[in-house]
């Protein structure tokens, strides 16, 4: 009894700290979803924000399920472009409690824009061969 306990309590934990990584994924996306680049090139924002948000969660010095995992993956929210400009600020000194001090808040987020850069190339080649295996003859 006491192993399923011990179970439970590590799964329900792996899933509150995954909640943040999903969290973060859903207003990546949404953000992704009015970039001109995005848009331009016709970019899933979903699929988008999922491969950054695997390579963000690849930097994160912790295992899924941490306390430092969630904790980053809040610091990574405040990178998002928030509806009030005048919290910029505000969320640049909370990034850097939570990363420890503004030199390591400052590479988290070059790494973010180094994973969306990675990120894009990948998933419109994965666009293009799904639009290829789905066209016929003379679709285009």
């Amino acid at each position: 009894m006491k192993n399923i306990i011990v179970l439970l309590s590590v799964a329900l934990l792996l899933v509150a700290c995954g909640k943040e990584q999903s969290e973060y994924e859903d207003l990546l996306a949404k953000e992704l979803s009015k970039d001109q680049d995005v848009l331009d090139y016709k970019l899933d924002p979903e699929t988008l924000a999922e491969c950054v948000s695997d390579q963000v969660a690849g930097d994160v010095p912790a295992f899924s399920g941490s306390p430092v995992f969630e904790s980053h993956f809040k610091g990574y929210k405040l990178f998002l472009r928030p509806e009030d400009p005048s919290e910029i600020p505000k969320r640049i000194k909370q990034s850097e409690e939570i990363f420890g001090s503004s030199k390591e808040a400052n590479k988290a987020r070059l790494q973010v824009i180094s994973h969306t850069m990675f990120c894009i190339p990948q998933v419109r080649e994965k666009q293009e061969r799904s639009d290829k295996l789905f066209s016929f003859g003379g679709d285009e």
